[in-house]
């Protein structure tokens, strides 16, 4: 009887053996998989400035979202001076693209000049809806490829009645124009509106 025991007990271990050690998975190579290489069209310089010009503008946005009229102030002048710094020289390799991108950036000056010297925040979101379409044409028009730009739109902007867009870098909605403390809605247009469109550029695998 023991040595039926025993025999029994060694077959069940070689049988346990052989499961774990000619069926087990074999380990996940950890080696990182290699990224491949991206290629812009636009340089560092233009890049690295283009995207501080896109942050100030969000920032702005943010800044309407939270009716807060010293960060508008604030965000407006940080606007200014990175559209003044952006490097748009590159741009005459392409004198298509240049004199296009040309004509948005005039009247996106003019529209930031505006939202300086509009008396009331109303004032200023009506210039901030106008520069948002010159910029949306402006990114189109550059092929800009560091990031995905929706634009989005509200319904009842102005008077209940009038449309305007801005830009997001999300395709969440945080409507600038009613935002949080809106003296009829208060938050409760805050995400009214919905995204119509967006830009997105961004760069390919570099070929070898």
């Amino acid at each position: 009887m023991k040595k039926l025991f025993l025999l029994l007990l060694l077959g069940g271990l070689g049988v346990f053996s052989w499961y774990f050690f000619v069926t087990r998975k074999k380990p996940k190579d950890e080696t990182p998989v290699e990224q491949p290489l991206t290629v812009s069209n636009h340089s560092i310089e233009f890049n690295t400035f283009f995207n501080e010009l896109l942050n100030s503008y969000y920032a702005l946005s943010e800044s309407f979202v939270k009716w807060d009229t010293g960060a508008i102030r604030t965000n407006i002048f940080s606007l200014k001076n990175n559209l003044d710094s952006l490097q748009v020289e590159e741009l005459q390799k392409d004198p298509v693209i240049y004199q296009t991108a040309g004509t948005y950036e005039e009247t996106m000056r003019n529209d930031v000049q505006i939202m300086m010297t509009a008396a009331d925040i109303t004032g200023k979101r009506r210039a901030f809806h106008s520069f948002s379409q010159g910029f949306y044409d402006f990114i189109r028009t550059i092929k800009y490829d560091q990031a995905k730009v929706y634009l989005q739109e509200c319904p009842m902007a102005f008077n209940d009645t009038e449309t305007a867009q801005w830009l997001s870098k999300t395709n969440e909605i945080r409507n600038p124009f009613l935002g949080l403390y809106h003296p009829k809605y208060k938050s409760g247009m805050l995400v009214c509106g919905e995204t119509k469109d967006s830009v997105d550029f961004l760069s390919s695998p570099a070929k070898n």
